[in-house]
């Protein structure tokens, strides 16, 4: 398929009201059976039908819970979530969304759709027929969101941790999360802060660093971009070069902010080798929380994603447009979640 060439969707009752010049409510009630309940003419109703089989037309997942909603229907929601980023935060969102599904009484499917970078489109057809009710894509890069944008699909699509114009999208606000982080760190020891990160230009990380920076610098903590380090990905190794990196300096950043805790570590056993004590030299705060954090010595502070919350809002998107169109995409912004332990140098 052609970069330019569109990616189409099932058939919309939309197209078939516009073929046949009749309003889409006639069309939905037509394809619903209902048409006789309320006087619509049989020469109408049979032009619908003909023209939707003309079309190929299917039914969605929300005609057939309106039509037998005494079979309860369940909600089938497709997760793709990336396949390099398959963490504790995955199992922690599926059990968030079931979780919140058995509050609001309401049935629910999950497909999970593991995806690599660059291949998300190869699972396209789950998204433009009308098997599932919703779609949550998490991970998702520039790359990617630019080949989703160009297609046409039947179901909502939310986009987690990816800002966009056109689909539903949950974000954690990463600008005011770096701000708090050095916030928890700030002392009047502490002069200089450095950020360790990823080089793969990720929107939210960026943001986060630029609360950092601002963060710093209005607390007169300095924070240069060469006391800096980013990496391709996370290991041990890379976690432990990074910290090297950032002790070579001249002048030793008191105050870290690591946006994977997946790199602690081997910044921890640099830190350690080089004989530097947490936190009286050194403070530290992690993105994401392992569950393994607290058991360190000293316990590490973490900022982490609020999966749950994240989980029951996508949940909630789903529900909504099951009962309405939605034109305009939901955007939702949620505050993290703050585990200070003592590295950081505040409890």
């Amino acid at each position: 398929m052609g970069m330019e060439e569109k990616r189409t969707a099932g058939v919309q009752i939309r197209e078939i009201a516009e073929r046949l010049g009749v309003s889409q409510s006639t069309v939905s009630v037509v394809l619903g059976g209902r048409g006789d309940s309320i006087r619509i003419s049989k020469e109408t109703q049979k032009r619908v039908q003909d023209m939707a089989r003309e079309m190929n037309y299917r039914p969605n997942i929300y005609a057939r819970r309106l039509r037998h909603a005494e079979e309860e229907v369940p909600y089938v929601i497709a997760v793709f979530w990336r396949m390099d980023s398959l963490n504790s935060r995955i199992g922690r969102f599926i059990r968030g969304l079931y979780e919140a599904a058995e509050r609001k009484k309401c049935k629910v499917e999950m497909v999970i759709q593991p995806y690599k970078p660059g291949e998300l489109m190869a699972h396209a057809d789950m998204l433009s027929g009308n098997r599932i009710s919703g779609a949550i894509i998490s991970g998702l890069s520039t790359a990617d969101q630019q080949e989703l944008e160009k297609g046409e699909y039947s179901v909502p699509i939310i986009l987690i941790e990816r800002e966009s114009a056109r689909f539903h999208c949950i974000m954690m606000d990463t600008y005011r999360t770096g701000e708090q982080c050095i916030a928890y760190m700030a002392a009047p020891e502490v002069k200089t802060a450095a950020f360790i990160g990823f080089d793969n230009n990720n929107r939210s990380e960026r943001k986060m660093e630029a609360g950092y920076v601002y963060g710093c610098r209005d607390r007169g903590i300095r924070v240069k971009e060469d006391w800096n380090a980013y990496l391709a990905c996370s290991s041990y190794e890379n976690g432990y070069g990074a910290a090297a990196k950032v002790l070579a300096n001249v002048e030793l950043p008191s105050a870290w902010l690591v946006a994977d805790c997946r790199l602690a570590g081997g910044i921890l056993d640099c830190i350690h080798d080089k004989g530097l004590r947490i936190p009286e030299d050194i403070r530290l705060i992690f993105f994401e929380d392992s569950g393994i954090l607290k058991y360190n010595k000293p316990p590490l502070s973490s900022v982490d994603v609020p999966s749950y919350e994240m989980a029951e809002t996508a949940l909630d998107i789903v529900l909504l447009a099951g009962y309405r169109q939605m034109d305009i995409p939901i955007r939702r912004e949620l505050a993290p979640l703050y585990f200070i332990r003592e590295s950081s140098g505040k409890q």
